[in-house]
């Protein structure tokens, strides 16, 4: 399952819950914000930041969920792209 928490014309930010896992995954556009800058890509859940790992400039993830129940518990993700945050509730 995919999901597109947000989308714009240089960042796009999407939950995937596959494996088990739930990952989420952010993709920069040519003129978009570098994703591989460490310091300004942070991805937090439930007040704790999470590892991101980036393949390239345009994209990055983070996974939020190592280990996925039936029914999961609700988490508070936030995640920071130089002047972007936002932050979303999931698994309500």
């Amino acid at each position: 399952m995919r999901e597109v928490l947000h989308e714009d014309d240089k960042l796009t930010v999407t939950v995937v819950l596959d494996d088990g896992q739930a990952v989420v995954e952010l993709k920069s556009a040519e003129n978009g914000p570098d994703l591989s800058d460490e310091y300004e890509v942070v991805v937090v859940v439930d007040g704790r930041g999470r590892d991101v790992k980036a393949d390239s400039p345009r994209r990055a993830e983070a996974i939020i969920v190592d280990e996925l129940a039936e029914e999961p518990q609700p988490i508070t993700l936030m995640v920071r792209v130089y002047e972007f945050f936002e932050g979303w509730e999931l698994f309500d």
